[in-house]
């Protein structure tokens, strides 16, 4: 099993690169921000441990991370460590490089057409028998029975259609394109790699929970027992507590296996054996919201009795029991027939500002989806050119040099010379040309089509995003009180049971209670940190870096036919 070494923190330990606002923020009467969460970038991009491999240098089974030595570092790893190596070694990058590297010998092939050729040929025929006759006494040989023939010819394309400099501009914005595929494939790499080292932060955290719940299960037992050997409590409270230590014992069992099949994960994002060992640490990767209060003791507002556990704030009606805060009858009143029975029109309860819009524009202008799609788009409309100029005349120059030792016949000459100059134009094709533009056309709808499913998606996406991360955050302000209310509860119920006023059961379901607030908190923590990581991969964040393929910045609109593509308007 991998080793595992996690250090967690209390409070807010990341640096942020954007000022915490964590000073007088406003909160609601339920200690939630009313603020917006920060959408700025949550951590800086380290710089991958090694470059690339090349093709040659490609491992036919991932290394390990004792291979790694001397360009990892030798501790505990981080979660910069950890996405620094899946920059250096994740499998879908390296396909990515490897399908730039084809396209740009793509664009050389076609570069090349627009060079002159030279060619060289040697040929030999030998005939069974030669020919002669005789002349006057002379005997002339008119066919050699050894005929051979050196030849040596220079081309020079005259592209006076541009279809040759038509399919270079098309070759090369699909490198383009192909180059800030790169780009999308890092973002979604340091995404995936951050999240494979929250879970295992949250589930080593899960597993501090499940271990306090076996314990606590473990004390009701002897709690249990002991009253039962002093004949206090029937056998059903010691058998109760049993049931509850091997549901307790399950719960740490699975919270260990989420653990280590988390850290295989990790290990596979990172590009390394799934069997390597590692060892990670939560150092500085850990961020709490801000404006919210960290889990605390709970405080009650009145002191509380083993037989009184109703704090003076609960509401009550006149017998003194909790009020039920009923309106009417339940079914009438349920959420369902509420929106069934209302005539008013349903809208975003959400109110979006400035930081989501500066998000929704940072994404339109930085995601390698949408500016590969430039890119597609451009590159099928220089399909349409270069279709409709396949019909247009054509003009070849060739220059040619021919040697023949063996020349015969009334004039024998050894060495000859040929220029040659070629015009074509095609009178009729068959409707071949007519077809090609047909098809081309329809590639640039599809490039039309796919753009404009790109910006939807990534407009989706940054959305769900910025959602997620309000409701984790708020689920964080919301789960740091519930702890607390169920750990008071949970001691209430222990002194309540130890004085007689309740039942194992009571201790039972509170201590239920207390593990699902627990998981609750744990959860909601690591989703607000997951959110986060989210929010900057939709905005494109992790695509660029200087020194590695792909491009350091986002290309311009010139770059990537972004601006011929919007001028046309999708002209076909």
């Amino acid at each position: 099993m991998a080793l595992l070494l996690i250090g967690i923190a209390s409070g807010p330990i990341m640096a942020q690169t954007e000022p915490a606002k964590t000073a007088g923020q406003a909160t609601d009467a339920n200690g939630i921000p009313t603020a917006p969460p920060p959408t700025g970038l949550q951590s800086p991009l380290p710089a991958a441990t090694n470059p690339i491999p090349t093709l040659k240098a490609t491992a036919l089974s991932s290394p390990t991370l004792i291979q790694l030595r001397g360009r990892v570092p030798n501790r505990p790893l981080t979660i910069d460590d950890a996405v620094a190596i899946a920059l250096g070694n994740n499998r879908n990058l390296g396909l990515a490089v490897e399908a730039l590297s084809r396209t740009q010998g793509r664009v050389s092939e076609t570069r090349a057409a627009l060079n002159p050729t030279l060619g060289a040929g040697f040929n030999y025929t030998r005939l069974n028998t030669g020919q002669s006759a005789k002349i006057g006494g002379n005997s002339i040989t008119i066919v050699n029975a050894d005929q051979p023939v050196l030849s040596l010819s220079a081309t020079l394309p005259i592209d006076i259609s541009g279809s040759l400099r038509t399919a270079v501009q098309q070759s090369q914005f699909q490198e383009i394109a192909a180059r800030i595929d790169i780009n999308r494939a890092r973002n979604q790499i340091v995404l995936d790699t951050k999240t494979a080292f929250y879970n295992i932060l949250r589930y080593q955290a899960l597993v501090a929970v499940a271990q306090d719940t076996l314990q606590n299960t473990l004390d009701r037992l002897s709690d249990a027992q002991k009253k039962f050997t002093a004949g206090t409590v029937a056998r059903f409270d010691v058998i109760r507590a049993e049931t509850d230590v091997a549901n307790a014992r399950q719960q740490l069992i699975t919270a260990n296996s989420n653990v280590s099949f988390s850290l295989a994960t990790l290990n596979s994002n990172m590009g390394i054996s799934i069997d390597s060992p590692i060892t990670v640490t939560a150092g500085n990767s850990i961020e709490t919201p801000p404006g919210v209060a960290p889990a605390a003791a709970y405080t009650p507002e009145a002191p509380v009795s083993p037989n009184n556990t109703t704090p003076a704030n609960s509401p009550a009606d006149a017998s003194g029991n909790p009020s039920s805060n009923q309106t009417g009858n339940a079914s009438d009143n349920s959420a369902a027939n509420r929106i069934a029975n209302s005539v008013a029109l349903i809208s975003d309860p959400i109110s979006y500002g400035a930081d989501y819009k500066a998000v929704v524009n940072e994404a339109l202008t930085t995601r390698p989806e949408v500016l590969e799609a430039d890119a597609n788009l451009a590159a099928a409309q220089k399909g349409i050119q270069l279709a409709r100029r396949s019909s247009l005349p054509a003009l070849n120059l060739s220059l040619g040099t021919q040697y023949s030792p063996n020349a015969a016949g009334f004039s024998p000459q050894t060495t000859s010379g040929s220029l040659v100059v070629g015009f074509s134009f095609p009178i009729f094709d068959g409707g071949v040309s007519r077809a090609r533009v047909q098809q081309a056309r329809a590639d640039v709808g599809t490039a039309e089509t796919e753009r404009r499913n790109t910006v939807d998606s990534v407009n989706l996406e940054v959305r769900n995003a910025y959602l997620t991360l309000v409701q984790a955050r708020d689920r964080v302000a919301v789960a740091n009180q519930g702890l607390a209310e169920a750990q008071e509860s949970f001691r209430l119920s222990r002194v309540r049971y130890n004085n007689g006023v309740s039942t194992l059961v009571e201790v039972s379901d509170a201590q239920a209670a207390l593990t699902q607030a627990g998981q609750n908190q744990v959860n909601a923590l690591y989703d607000y940190n997951n959110a986060r990581a989210s929010l900057d991969k939709a905005a494109g964040r992790y695509s660029y870096v200087r020194n590695a393929p792909g491009y350091p910045t986002p290309p311009s609109t010139k770059v990537t036919g972004g601006s011929l593509t919007r001028t046309t308007g999708g002209q076909r």
